[in-house]
């Protein structure tokens, strides 16, 4: 089995507290990326403000190359202070809807 990237076990942690589990595993495959997407959207807009001229420099380089999930959490991680803590508050409103949009 592939090992996941950390956005997407933050994400599925997310996911599986809100009910994604029982989900089959059609529904998962189709919802996945979706959520992975939006996170990631949540994240940048959270983040980008954070860099200074020189990450944000570095940023625009990696930009322009194949780059891993791992590469990119690991810059994030080095560029914004309190990473972790950001990441948590730009995902706190997304877990909240995620949750309702499983609630039955």
């Amino acid at each position: 089995m592939a090992q996941q990237n950390p956005l997407e076990e933050l994400v599925l942690g997310i996911l599986n507290d809100s009910g994604f589990e029982h989900l089959d595993d059609e529904a998962k495959k189709e919802y996945l990326p979706q959520f992975l997407a939006q996170a990631e959207q949540r994240i940048g807009n959270a983040v980008l403000p954070l860099l200074n001229e020189q990450s944000a420099k570095q940023f625009v380089e990696l930009t322009k190359q194949e780059t891993t999930p791992e590469q990119w959490w690991s810059f994030w991680q080095e560029n914004v202070p309190n990473f972790t803590e950001v990441v948590k508050e730009a995902l706190s409103g997304f877990a909240q809807e995620v949750k309702e949009s499983f609630a039955i």
